[in-house]
């Protein structure tokens, strides 16, 4: 072949500015949501010994063994679903940031559950009073930072770019 002219190479588009900025909020809710785990995890006597003062009162006459048991089941699922929320976001963020815009849906719906998740935490993961200041401070966060991601990844250009090929 005498023809010396490179063959045409698809460029692909530079990601808009709001996709960016979507990215990083969506880093920072990751990382609220896995300081609420953690937190949860270091003061889990705490959180043990007030679960199984409310499931004392919602099943009065069980045994010790079962309302510890009850209440270690309850606190573990409780972290072990904002863990499964953070890392099921993380897997749509990720597809979004490959360009596949049904992850937009995925995560519309993700953020639904996000919030049930956040109350159901802020229930069994906080301390009640303003000692647990924190740690309601660190879920609403969590929410807030998520929400405000995905609002950025609805935005026109984000739209665009998902289209463009």
């Amino acid at each position: 072949m005498s023809d010396r002219t490179p063959a045409p190479v698809p460029q692909e588009p530079t990601p808009p500015r709001a996709l960016s900025r979507s990215r990083t909020l969506w880093l920072l809710s990751f990382l609220a949501g896995l300081t609420a785990a953690v937190l949860a995890y270091l003061r889990r006597d705490e959180h043990l010994d007030r679960i199984a003062e409310q499931v004392r009162e919602l099943a009065p006459g069980r045994a010790a063994g079962t309302v510890d048991t009850a209440a270690a089941v309850v606190l573990a699922g409780t972290v072990a679903a904002v863990v499964l929320v953070v890392a099921a976001e993380a897997l749509l963020v990720r597809r979004l940031l490959r360009r596949a815009g049904g992850a937009r849906a995925g995560l519309t719906v993700l953020l639904v559950v996000h919030a049930v998740v956040a109350l159901v935490a802020e229930a069994y993961l906080t301390v009640p009073g303003p000692a647990g200041l924190r740690d309601r401070a660190v879920l609403v966060g969590w929410v807030g930072l998520a929400a405000l991601a995905y609002l950025l990844a609805l935005a026109p250009s984000v739209g665009r770019w998902l289209r463009a090929r």
